[in-house]
């Protein structure tokens, strides 16, 4: 064989081991996760002075003193994020105070997350700002000087108010359940209770003022369902009066026991504000007004 044809080939065998070389590099995934395989039932997040206060209480995680239920969505994000964190970038070490400006993660902007097991920390991140596309965070974990660039805007998540943080909902039950509805108006008072079943469907008979009208079991079935879940526009301080004017007094019954909701209106300029109290909790919330009207309800509307 000629050498031009040998060093050719050489060549030739040398680039294609560069070639595949390179093909497992590329192949190869740049995230590195670091995940927390414990428990924690107590998170801390802390910025400027300020603290809110997770706590998990059984299955339920609760925000601040009062008693409020978390979002679920928000508290699920909260969690995964704290025990799987996704690398993809070291990109410098804490220093001075003016220094860790740069990302955010100087004493003034950074928000401290901790995670709590029993009292004992078992896991904390200093959360920065988001990078320029605003799908990734600068942050630290633990006690390392090491800023990480991260998969996922976990500015807006850890940014959240305490406020936001709390479930608007009030109470969801079991359409099946519900036995009878008693509803208490201004000017009647009727109810509905579940009859014996008719070729397998369900069927509802009219009670109180109502009681000699031919009930409409589809339309019943339908509101029965409007009014088995409810949620807040906002939550109202626990001291603030109820207005004067009760609109209706409504009780859902049923195996999961008893559920009143009592609905009380108020003029707010030109619109109405409805504002309501339930068994359910010791709040006071302001409905939409869709929502209270699904309670004000006259039973002409549901008779055949």
């Amino acid at each position: 064989m000629k050498p031009r044809k040998i060093v050719l080939l050489s060549c030739i065998a040398f680039l294609a081991v560069v070639c595949l070389i390179q093909a497992i590099l590329a192949g190869k995934n740049p995230v590195k996760t670091l995940k927390f395989d414990g428990s924690f039932d107590q998170i801390l997040i802390a910025k400027n002075g300020s603290e809110i206060n997770l706590t998990l209480d059984g299955s339920d995680w609760y925000v601040g003193n009062d008693d409020f239920i978390a979002n679920q969505s928000d508290i699920n994000s909260i969690t995964n994020n704290l025990k799987e964190i996704k690398v993809l970038d070291t990109v410098g070490r804490l220093s001075s105070d003016d220094f860790n400006a740069r990302w955010d993660l100087n004493e003034e902007k950074a928000i401290t997350v901790k995670a709590l097991k029993a009292g004992s920390e078992v896991r904390s991140i200093r959360v920065g700002k988001a990078s320029s596309t605003g799908s990734q965070t600068y942050l630290t974990v633990g006690n390392s000087k090491d800023v990480y660039l991260v998969s996922g805007n976990l500015v807006s998540l850890f940014s959240k108010t305490e406020d936001s943080l709390k479930s608007k909902q009030i109470f969801t039950l079991n359409e099946a359940a519900v036995s009878e509805v008693q509803v208490a108006l201004a000017k009647s008072s009727w109810g509905v209770t579940k009859a014996a079943p008719v070729d397998g469907e369900v069927t509802w008979a009219f009670t109180g003022s109502a009681e000699k009208e031919e009930a409409d079991a589809a339309k019943i079935s339908a509101w029965i369902r409007q009014i088995i879940s409810l949620s807040a526009s906002s939550w109202l301080p626990d001291n603030q009066a109820l207005p004067k004017t009760k609109e209706a007094s409504v009780e859902i019954s049923g195996s999961e026991g008893k559920t009143t909701v009592e609905i009380y209106s108020e003029k707010d300029g030109d619109k109405t504000k409805y504002i309501a109290v339930s068994s359910k909790t010791k709040h006071k919330a302001e409905l939409s007004e869709s929502n209270a009207k699904k309670y004000i309800k006259d039973f002409s509307e549901l008779k055949k």
